[in-house]
């Protein structure tokens, strides 16, 4: 009796422990979930806009160094082997006597540096560095615009689950309320009436719930593209949120005239004319080379010595270019129009982000207006469609009205939602608009 009981109780316990790892084993893995700083960490590393200008910035690097190279000691070394067909040869008191070797060796090592250039390597070397810096601006260009992209697209995702919802718990209170018209029916308390109109409703319903559950498939997909997640479905963690601010138009602009990438790229781009005449000035000007060389070549035929032959000599060197038809004269001024041109190119590019600060501030303050007087109408149709559940509960209603008061919270929840969701981007626009956005440092630091 006790083996039986204890059979048993193995094959209880064996039971279980097959159904635990079943349902292990059928759970689903637990989707990747992302908040919005997960999300610039991610796109701010791995995106190709971004790795290709890294790339750019350390192309201007190397740029320094080529530069460089003209204003430090140039060495070279070389050797030489030649073999001659036949030696020239004379007779000489019966014996023949040749002029050189078959094979000849040479050796020599020389050594130059640049003494003066009229400026114009000093010039190059500054251009290069002005160059870089450019390119660092333009890094931070493309990280504010994508970063600014990466919040906006994470808010279109909250705003896309949020209308799911709304439509999930809209078409759910329909189905509740198809239940009870069918009940009433067979009650003979509700016209049949009822029950049709609440089965249209129902199915009216559900294409918009189709419709909100494809946008939210869509929003993750060009958010997945824009951080290069990798295949799959993933979600995302954080809520559509109103975040006042009250900083005056003026500072705004102020903080893009002095932060703006744009702009301080066009200021070096600027830098980078002035520095382009002065280099092509220095052309003008002579240049002066110090030189110094030590070479050795084997002994000839005939000598009696073994030791190879060598000397050094040393000089300096001028080149002046007096006269060239006018050339360079002609691409001074050509650069000067260039330089005038980047200098109205920087007026026109300073106006122009001035505007967009302006124009995404007026978005912001409209989107502000838009969230205070929907977050009121959610309020007030709330309470209207209890009023109206009530009614028509006690008989005192229509379903009609009922259906009115529920679309109208529908409505009002959406309108409010997508008005947070305006406001939150048209901060992100604002503040990528006044040079506002990530620290690259730190991000590459982590």
């Amino acid at each position: 009796m006790n083996m039986q009981r204890m059979i048993r109780k193995g094959c209880w316990a064996a039971a279980c422990l097959v159904g635990t790892f079943a349902e292990s084993l059928a759970a689903e893995p637990a989707l990747p979930r992302y908040t919005l700083e997960d999300g610039l960490r991610i796109g701010l590393k791995q995106s190709s806009a971004i790795l290709k200008a890294h790339e750019d910035v350390r192309i201007a690097e190397t740029r320094i160094t080529q530069v460089r190279s003209a204003v430090l000691p140039h060495l070279s070394a070389g050797a030489g082997y030649t073999r001659l067909g036949e030696v020239s040869a004379f007779d000489f008191d019966g014996e023949r006597v040749e002029m050189g070797r078959l094979d000849n060796y040479s050796a020599d090592a020389e050594i130059s540096q640049l003494l003066y250039s009229g400026g114009s390597v000093q010039a190059g070397l500054k251009a290069a560095r002005v160059y870089r810096d450019m390119a660092r601006f333009r890094l931070e260009q493309v990280a504010h615009d994508l970063a600014r992209d990466i919040r906006t697209g994470f808010t279109d995702i909250l705003l896309a689950q949020a209308a799911v919802k709304v439509q999930e718990e809209s078409v759910a209170q329909i189905e509740d309320l198809v239940r009870q018209a069918e009940a009433r029916v067979k009650k003979g308390t509700a016209p049949e009436f009822d029950l049709l109109s609440a089965r249209v409703r129902l199915a009216n319903e559900m294409p918009v719930l189709i419709r909100a559950r494809k946008d939210l498939e869509l929003a993750k997909a060009a958010f997945r593209n824009l951080i290069q997640l990798e295949d799959g479905p993933f979600e995302v963690a954080g809520e559509l949120e109103y975040r006042p601010e009250k900083k005056a138009l003026a500072d705004w602009q102020a903080a893009g005239r002095r932060d703006r990438p744009e702009l301080l790229y066009q200021q070096r781009a600027i830098d980078l004319a002035r520095l382009g005449i002065r280099a092509e000035q220095g052309t003008l000007q002579p240049q002066v080379r110090a030189h110094a060389a030590y070479q050795g070549l084997n002994p000839e035929s005939g000598t009696a010595e073994d030791a190879w032959d060598w000397g050094w000599n040393a000089g300096v060197t001028l080149d002046w270019d007096l006269f060239d038809g006018g050339l360079r004269r002609a691409v001074i001024l050509e650069k000067n129009l260039e330089l005038a041109k980047s200098r109205a190119d920087l007026d026109i590019l300073q106006r122009n982000v001035e505007l967009e600060i302006q124009q995404q501030h007026l978005e912001l303050a409209t989107a502000d207006e838009t969230v205070a007087a929907s977050r009121e109408t959610v309020a007030l149709a709330e309470k209207s469609l209890a009023i109206a559940l009530a009614r028509y509960e006690t008989g005192l209603s229509t379903y009609l009205e009922y259906a009115a008061a529920q679309l109208s919270v529908s409505t009002a929840r959406l309108t409010w939602l997508t008005a947070l969701r305006d406001h939150m981007n048209a901060l992100a626009r604002l503040e990528c608009a006044s040079g506002l956005g990530p620290d690259l440092a730190k991000d590459d630091a982590r």
